[in-house]
């Protein structure tokens, strides 16, 4: 007897964003590895927001031409302070984040600006 069930499942389809994830951010607690699988043929230019990596960071990255642009960080932790080594193409920087604190970082992995979550100014609705 055949059976003609979907071989798709809710397990598999929740670990696609996971992979995806992994393609442009891989983690560690003391280390970020930017684009590390970035189909570069396939997504040449792209932004994503928000992505979770261990050690309580949050990641937003930018890249256009299969290169990194820019890449945004914040700690999520309140009162912490992590040491993060940065990773891109070869290039390893070390830095120094703190809580509340957003830090943007430029294609040579160089901190470019960096503001408190306060001084974000939300839209009321």
């Amino acid at each position: 007897m055949i059976s003609h069930r979907c071989s798709f499942s809710s397990a598999s389809g929740s670990r696609f964003p996971a992979a995806v994830s992994e393609m442009l951010v891989q983690s560690t607690m003391t280390d970020l590895y930017l684009l590390p699988a970035l189909p570069r043929d396939k997504w040449a230019k792209g932004c994503v927001k928000g992505l979770q990596a261990r050690g309580g960071n949050t990641v937003n990255i930018c890249w256009d031409k299969g290169d990194l642009q820019e890449v945004g960080l914040w700690l999520k932790k309140d009162g912490s302070c992590s040491l993060q080594r940065l990773h891109y193409r070869g290039t390893t920087v070390t830095t120094s984040l703190s809580s509340g604190i957003i830090y943007t970082f430029n294609s040579q992995l160089q901190c470019i600006k960096s503001f408190s979550l306060s001084e974000m100014a939300f839209p009321r609705v």
